[in-house]
């Protein structure tokens, strides 16, 4: 579904990606762990069309998006909940949520419903301003407006980051639960044992690169990765 060769991006000129190659095969769920630092939110952000490329390209679901603006990514299937949430603190709850559909026409109920059913909180704070939502909250309602893309392809940035462990545990069987109703999922988690321990694959990236990839569970029982991100 995703397939990215050769891809180097920049701030001005520093360059921070370097030659990036990774795919992500239609159902899977795919993990990026690395330190911070290490460029996965400027991949991430490659992907979703908000950060330039210096070169590379970027092929998803058969066509070459490398020159496609953001909108049109969303457009085409690509869903991206952003590191630090990212919301818009002065709107509803549910218009958040709406702003997840711009790119589509029709009504919006069940997609709604769909969102509630999965974090029932959202619902009962449709009508209030995002901005008084705890963390946790905010980030579920980040996840969902991803999720009102209709995305084909996910992306997850950090979707753990500061919450409590019983929330990451409904957020993995959040991200879980996509997979089983056919979207595929890439994440970048600091959270690296938990990402692994549901993905299919994993990438490791330090300063730029990709250092290592493979199986998930490959992954876990990999002394470099155990030693560096699993604490052991």
């Amino acid at each position: 579904m995703l397939r990215i060769e050769g891809l180097t991006s920049a701030y001005g000129a520093l360059e921070v990606l370097h030659g990036i190659d990774l795919a992500v095969a239609e159902g899977e769920i795919v993990t990026i762990v690395g330190a911070n630092g290490a460029g996965k939110t400027t991949l991430m952000r490659c992907i979703s069309g908000v950060q330039p490329l210096r070169a590379g390209a970027i092929r998803f679901d058969g066509a070459d998006i490398t020159r496609r603006p953001d909108h049109a990514r969303a457009g085409l299937g690509i869903g991206h909940s952003p590191e630090g949430r990212q919301i818009f603190a002065d709107l509803a709850v549910e218009e958040n949520l709406a702003l997840g559909a711009y790119h589509r026409r029709g009504p919006l109920a069940a997609d709604l419903d769909e969102v509630y059913a999965l974090f029932p909180v959202l619902a009962e704070k449709r009508a209030l301003p995002a901005g008084g939502l705890s963390g946790g909250q905010q980030q579920m309602l980040a996840i969902g407006r991803a999720i009102m893309t209709r995305p084909k392809l996910m992306l997850l940035d950090e979707p753990s980051m500061g919450l409590a462990p019983v929330l990451v545990d409904r957020i993995l069987e959040v991200i879980t639960g996509l997979r089983d109703r056919g979207v595929t999922l890439l994440v970048v988690e600091q959270n690296a044992f938990a990402a692994l321990s549901i993905a299919d694959r994993g990438y490791v990236m330090e300063t730029g690169r990709i250092t290592l990839s493979g199986p998930a569970r490959d992954l876990i029982a990999d002394a470099r990765v155990r030693e560096a991100y699993l604490g052991a």
